[in-house]
């Protein structure tokens, strides 16, 4: 029987296993692709921000901490940005 199976593959059983790993490691890199654009596009979207850096209401928060704007200022913009948009 080994002799049938070495007769069927002939001198090709030695690519065989250079034939698996690329599929192992292209496979991974798909399922982990899914996972991590998943992760990384949480919270974006039409109407949504993402929450850090580029919030807002944060920015105002850091501007008026460094004394950019004073707290009129502040609250006039924070009402603006509290305000229901129209559809």
């Amino acid at each position: 029987m080994v002799l049938a199976h070495a007769g069927y593959w002939g001198g090709w059983w030695f690519f065989g296993p250079w034939l698996w790993i690329p599929f192992w490691i292209l496979l991974f890199f798909v399922i982990r692709g899914l996972f991590w654009r998943r992760h990384r596009h949480d919270g974006w979207g039409p109407g949504h921000w993402r929450h850090g850096d580029n919030d807002p209401r944060v920015i105002l928060a850091q501007r008026y901490a460094r004394g950019e704007i004073n707290e009129q200022e502040y609250r006039e913009r924070m009402s603006v940005l509290d305000a229901p948009r129209p559809s």
